[in-house]
């Protein structure tokens, strides 16, 4: 509780109506600076709230591809870029090497989230194999984590021949969103030849 005191003490007692006027004038004022402030404090406040909310609050997802013992983190502010969304998210690897999905659901709010989670192949706009399809419960603040691995049977095509590629689509579904994962894949290189020591030339002995 703030108290204010005015000191009436100088105040001219010929002009008791304009003094009243100021006394009022400079309550007012002094009143009214304190509440900008407050307000000030509160739309700070609610602006902080609102980044907070809209940077951290909500239902995220994030993919790591391991591909020949490397790994690739996918973040989720990765897949709100548009090409992402538009395209999906490009990558390469050998045929025939596995390919290990790690797919993590995190649920930054405050209710219990459910959903089923569901991984497909397609090509040309057809579903060749189903991946992986899982039920899960997330509590709030928590997280799910979800496995599967892409094997070379799981392509839907024989082996590839040297100089040829091919590409897929993997699609990661929950609720309403849709991850799409482009995978182009290539043949095994074959290694090259074992080198062959020159035998040696034989010198020819000087004449005489």
């Amino acid at each position: 509780m703030v108290v204010y005191t005015i000191s009436l003490t100088e105040v001219n007692t010929d002009q008791p109506s304009s003094c009243l006027v100021c006394v009022i004038m400079t309550y007012i004022a002094m009143k009214n600076r304190n509440l900008y402030l407050y307000l000030a404090l509160a739309c700070f406040a609610v602006i902080l709230a609102i980044f907070v909310v809209d940077g951290y609050m909500g239902v995220y997802d994030k993919l790591t591809l391991t591909i020949q013992e490397r790994e690739q983190v996918i973040e989720p502010d990765h897949w709100q870029q548009r090409w992402v969304k538009e395209s999906g998210f490009g990558t390469s690897a050998r045929w025939g090497e596995p390919i290990g999905f790690k797919y993590q659901i995190q649920n930054r709010t405050f209710f219990t989230y459910s959903t089923a989670v569901e991984a497909t192949i397609w090509r040309g706009g057809e579903k060749v194999a189903q991946l992986h399809r899982e039920d899960v419960i997330i509590p709030s603040f928590d997280e799910a984590t979800l496995n599967w691995t892409v094997t070379a049977k799981d392509f839907g095509e024989a082996g590839l021949k040297a100089g040829e590629y091919g590409e897929l689509t993997v699609r990661v579904t929950f609720g309403d969103v849709e991850r799409k994962i482009i995978l182009s894949y290539y043949p095994e290189t074959p290694g090259y030849p074992e080198k062959v020591p020159i035998p040696p030339i034989p010198v020819p002995a000087p004449t005489r």
